[in-house]
């Protein structure tokens, strides 16, 4: 190890993190991918935020109306949410072998430092390619889909305090492709998604950081389970009766009930999460205990040695599915309203419905995301567990087993995890704001979506089993007896 002036070169520190194996280009590449999506994201909410009355037009209301640029800017940052969940579950592939071998620099006189270095200028140089990518997919979107279509727009104007919407025909921007953000905004976003990715390699190095030994074994904590379903559970219920809460707490400002909504939903988020890990244990008991299938025991043994790791897959998936069920219950009360106004002053609900319809896709995109981090965690299971896998093939394990086992292990805590999610969200709309809508006696029903609640639920399940599926290749070879000499 070439030193200077007793600390490791920032040369030595690249060169030492460019000498993982498969793993670990695999972490590389995916945080890249990971990388590029937030700043693709990131770049597109501050050119929204950037439009202003003279630009466009354009061929989405949204966009001609001003006012609602806060709300799309908002919904590209929360995208960014998934994203770097995905780049956080990217970090972990091959994570053991990593700390192993940082270890080894550390036990050979390396110092905290000389680790900082190697996994800052792994995830960092990753993080910043990423960013390079998603910078040139921006530019190159604003060439493909900067030219005008003939279109049908709205376009809203005040004149002497008066709101005035009037419709044209004639070329528009899909895009607000006319404008472009300003250089220091520009930079920040270009260098926040690595300084995040770098941030978080080495938080999550900590431990290897102040001691070697810290990664040859680490004590399993068994997962609290009453403490967190009552949590879940508790505030579930409290959502679900809202109204009688805030009687019983005697609250009456209105940002005083938005403070108690977000203190509940937060509550709720939180035990659901804490929940996911005694419950992935539970159910690799149950399928330990009662399977009779091997790929049942495999898929138990596994969900009982490591269930932080599915409850880590998890958490932002879940944490989407969980608001976008709150938002189809918005979204259902919020029609209703419409419905109702189209009767009584003839209100035009064709926008209401678009953009109903566009946060719902921002929601499935968002789900997506979070959704190709299990199969970044199904991947860092199978290079993690390759050793064990080839071992299990020489002894005659058929791969099929191994293949139903990866799949029990990723959907059996999963499945009732994204139920009860989906059901929290709902029973948080319904109680905060209503089963009605409008005044005594012209009042109407705010129907349960549940068109939207399947899409929530089993269009989410349906994705994540695609992504598994999409990991199987992978697990066939890496269980190869020849995997057995594998580091």
């Amino acid at each position: 190890m070439s030193r200077a002036a007793g600390r490791m070169s920032w040369r030595t520190g690249l060169w030492l993190a460019g000498k993982g194996g498969r793993a670990d280009g695999t972490r590389i590449a995916l945080t890249a991918t990971g990388a590029a999506l937030g700043t693709l994201s990131l770049l597109a909410a501050v050119t929204v935020a950037a439009t202003g009355e003279g630009d466009g037009p354009y061929t989405s209301d949204l966009l001609n109306q001003t006012g609602l640029h806060p709300g799309i800017v908002i919904a590209f940052l929360l995208l960014c949410i998934p994203i770097l969940a995905f780049v956080g579950q990217c970090s972990r592939i091959g994570a053991p072998a990593r700390d192993r071998r940082l270890a080894a620099v550390r036990m050979q006189g390396g110092t905290p430092s000389d680790v900082v270095r190697i996994a800052a200028a792994e995830t960092g140089l990753a993080a910043i390619a990423g960013a390079a990518a998603g910078t040139a997919a921006y530019f190159a979107l604003r060439v493909v889909l900067g030219g005008p279509v003939l279109a049908t727009y709205t376009l809203q104007r005040v004149s002497d305090g008066t709101s005035i919407e009037n419709e044209y025909t004639g070329p528009a921007l899909r895009f607000p492709t006319d404008v472009l953000p300003g250089v220091p905004v520009f930079a920040v976003v270009v260098i926040a998604i690595p300084l995040l990715a770098t941030l978080f390699a080495v938080v999550a190095l900590r431990r290897t950081t102040f001691s070697p030994f810290g990664v040859v074994r680490r004590e399993q904590h068994r997962p609290s389970r009453f403490g967190a379903l009552a949590l879940f559970v508790g505030g579930t219920v409290a959502l679900s009766g809202f109204s009688a809460v805030v009687d019983l707490a005697g609250v009456r400002a209105p940002e005083a009930m938005a403070l108690l909504f977000v203190l509940l939903l937060l509550v709720t988020g939180v035990g659901l999460l804490m929940s996911t890990t005694a419950l992935s244990a539970a159910i690799g008991q149950l399928l330990v205990r009662y399977g009779e299938r091997p790929s049942l025991l495999i898929a138990g043994r596994r969900l009982l040695a490591a269930p932080g790791q599915s409850a880590r897959a998890h958490a932002a998936l879940l944490l989407v599915v969980l608001l976008w069920a709150f938002t189809q219950g918005y979204g259902a009360n919020l029609l209703a309203m419409v419905e109702r106004d189209e009767v009584v002053y003839s209100t035009d609900s064709s926008f209401y419905r678009g953009a109903l319809a566009l946060v719902h896709l921002g929601f499935g995109v968002g789900a997506v995301i979070t959704a190709a981090s299990l199969l970044v965690g199904s991947v860092e299971g199978v290079l993690t567990r390759r050793r064990l896998l080839a071992g299990l093939a020489a002894v005659g394990v058929p791969g099929s087993v191994l293949a139903r086992a990866t799949v029990v292990e990723t959907l059996a805590p999963l499945v009732p995890a994204v139920l009860a999610a989906t059901a929290a969200g709902i029973c948080a709309a319904r109680g905060a704001l209503g089963t009605t809508v409008g005044e005594i006696g012209m009042t109407v029903d705010v129907r349960v979506p549940w068109a939207g609640l399947a899409v929530v639920s089993l269009g989410t399940l349906s994705v994540v089993l695609i992504m598994v599926l999409g990991s199987l290749p992978l697990l066939h070879r890496s269980a190869d007896p020849a995997e057995l000499r594998a580091e």
